[in-house]
């Protein structure tokens, strides 16, 4: 394994790590163009969902945009929606109903993917829906209990799981490689080929550039 934590895998395929948070409007918007990405690259890509906490108190985060309010924060939410144009609703923010901590809602989404790695990237995307267009707060534990049985996972088994400190060692894992390979902001891609060749867009959510990326890669290694 090297130093950045890869396997080795054959030469005709890509490697992707997708980093983003929960919370993170910015993330929510760009899931239809990662979703394009790895439609384009299936049977040829290996695919890492990591987390990159946003934030972990609110208030701290909203003292450090010069806010007092969730509901002084709405207007960014408003802003990506018409920057993007993927419905994104702030309701939650007016409402007081987001999460003190994202990196709360990180561990959960840790250990759903510890248990089941394609369900756990069902309870993430569930996540957001619940927060940008249902407009609830996605720390609730009814809520997060309801998320998880849509996505096919047993409650009290990833409530459970949760509690276990090898869930805080999974994310501490995300933050350090996130760390290790430069992300500074929500969402990120990381790429890679077998030989090594790589590239970092960050911020960016355009599919076309995705695929080229890869397709770049792809034809150097």
């Amino acid at each position: 394994m090297s130093e950045i934590g890869m396997t080795e895998f054959p030469n005709h395929f890509l490697h992707a790590r997708w980093f983003t948070d929960p919370v993170c409007s910015w993330s929510f918007a760009a899931e239809e163009a990662i979703e394009t990405f790895r439609n384009h690259f299936s049977g040829r890509l290996v695919f890492e969902n990591r987390m990159y906490v946003l934030y972990q108190d609110l208030s701290t985060f909203l003292r450090h945009h010069g806010m007092e309010s969730q509901a002084d924060f709405a207007p960014k939410i408003e802003k990506v929606s018409r920057a993007t144009g993927k419905s994104i609703s702030a309701g939650a923010w007016r409402k007081g109903n987001v999460p003190s901590s994202s990196e709360d809602c990180c561990l959960w989404v840790k250990a759903a993917q510890s248990i089941d790695p394609l369900k756990g990237n069902d309870f993430l995307s569930g996540m957001r829906k619940a927060l940008f267009h249902q407009e609830e707060n996605v720390s609730s534990l009814p809520v997060l209990k309801d998320i998880a049985r849509i996505s096919g996972l047993d409650p009290d088994m990833l409530q459970k799981k949760v509690r276990e400190e090898d869930c805080r060692t999974l994310l501490a894992e995300d933050m350090s490689l996130a760390a290790r390979e430069g992300v500074e902001t929500r969402p990120t891609l990381v790429l890679r080929n077998s030989g090594g060749d790589r590239v970092l867009i960050g911020g960016l959510m355009d599919p076309e550039l995705f695929i080229h990326a890869g397709e770049v890669l792809l034809r150097e290694a």
